[in-house]
C-alpha cells in the first residue's frame, strides 16, 4: 500500500483546527492548559478574601501555647494564682521588638496585687524570679534573705526577742535552697535530747524562732528533761515519797524554768507560828524532788 505523504502545511492546518475548534481536547493535552492553574489561583484568592473578612478574636492559652510552650508548662505545674488566662495579663500581646519601651508589652505587677510589700519593695522580680511562677520563683535565697522580715515580721521578732544561737544566723542558714523549704532540726541539732521524730517533737517544747521560750504541756514525759537534767530526775526516781509519781512538767507546768510555791498543791499544813521559825518549807523537807530530810 502506496503511504500518504503530508505536506507541512497540510500538518500545521490540523494543528490550528483542533486549537480553535476543539478547544481543550487533544491539543490541550498534548500542550498542556492553564485552566487548572487559573482555578486554584481563583480558589486562593476567594479564601484570602475570607479570611480578611472574618472578625479577629482574641487569642486563647491553648493558642498561646503552641509557641510559648515552656511558658505554658511552668505556668500549669507551678503557677499558683498566676494560672489563668494568658490574655488576663497580656492585654496587649506581641508588642516588644529590641529597642521598644519593655515596659509597654509587660504587664505591672500593681494593678492586680497593687503595692503588695509597701512602697519601698517595687522591684518584684528581684525576688519572685519568674512571673510566671511567682511563688516557686522565690528560689534566689542570698536575695531573699536581705528581706525576709518584710513579710516574716513576727518570726524575725521573736529570733531578737529571745536570744538564742539562731539569732546569730541569717534565714537562709536555714531555710535555704529555695523559699518555703524547712529543714528537719536534725541538720544543725545532730544529737538532740529525745529520740527525734520529726519536727513537731521539737517544736512542741522549742519554737523554731524563740527556741529558748521552752513551753510544754503537762503530759510530756520526765525523759524528755533527763538528758539535761539527768541527776535531779535520777533523784525524784529514787525516792519513796509522793512526789516520784509525779512527772516534772506536772510542778514546773507550762514553761521552763518555772518554780511552783509549795502552797500550790499543799496549802498551809502547818500555824503560822511554826512557819514563822523557818525559812521556807526546804528548810525542813530539803531537796524537792528526794524529799530527805537535810542533816543538821
Amino acid at each position: 500500500m502506496k503511504r500518504v505523504q503530508k505536506s507541512p502545511t497540510t500538518l500545521i492546518s490540523f494543528i490550528l483546527f483542533i486549537i480553535i475548534f476543539g478547544g481543550a481536547g487533544p491539543a490541550a493535552a498534548l500542550w498542556g492548559s492553564d485552566t487548572a492553574e487559573e482555578e486554584n489561583s481563583k480558589n486562593a484568592a476567594t479564601t484570602l478574601n475570607d479570611s480578611y473578612s472574618q472578625k479577629i478574636r482574641p487569642m486563647k492559652t491553648v493558642e498561646c501555647a503552641r509557641c510559648h510552650e515552656s511558658v505554658f508548662n511552668t505556668i500549669r505545674d507551678n503557677g499558683g494564682k498566676h494560672r489563668q488566662e494568658c490574655r488576663l495579663c497580656h492585654t496587649t500581646f506581641h508588642t516588644y521588638r529590641p529597642g521598644s519601651d519593655w515596659q509597654q508589652a509587660v504587664p505591672n505587677c500593681e494593678t492586680c496585687h497593687g503595692e503588695f510589700h509597701g512602697a519601698e519593695f517595687k522591684g518584684c522580680l528581684e525576688c519572685h524570679g519568674d512571673p510566671h511562677a511567682p511563688i516557686a520563683g522565690l528560689a534566689n535565697m542570698d536575695s531573699l534573705s536581705k528581706n525576709c522580715s518584710t513579710c516574716h515580721n513576727i518570726q524575725s521578732g521573736e529570733v531578737n526577742q529571745y536570744p538564742s544561737a539562731h539569732t546569730e544566723l541569717e534565714c537562709n542558714e536555714c531555710h535555704h535552697s529555695r523559699h518555703g523549704y524547712v529543714p528537719d532540726c536534725t541538720e544543725c541539732h545532730t544529737e538532740p535530747h529525745t529520740t527525734f521524730t520529726d519536727n513537731s517533737d521539737c517544736s512542741s517544747c522549742h519554737p523554731a524562732h524563740r527556741p529558748t521560750d521552752i513551753h510544754y504541756s503537762d503530759d510530756t514525759p520526765s525523759a524528755a528533761c533527763s538528758s539535761c537534767h539527768e541527776d535531779t530526775v535520777t533523784r525524784l526516781a529514787s525516792t519513796t515519797k509522793k512526789h516520784s509519781n509525779l512527772q516534772c512538767a506536772y510542778c514546773h507546768s507550762e514553761n521552763h524554768g518555772n518554780i511552783p510555791d509549795c502552797q500550790k498543791c499543799h496549802g498551809v499544813p502547818h500555824s503560822q507560828a511554826m512557819l514563822d521559825l523557818f525559812d521556807g518549807c526546804l528548810e525542813c523537807h530539803g531537796d524537792p524532788h528526794a524529799l530527805v530530810f537535810p542533816e543538821k
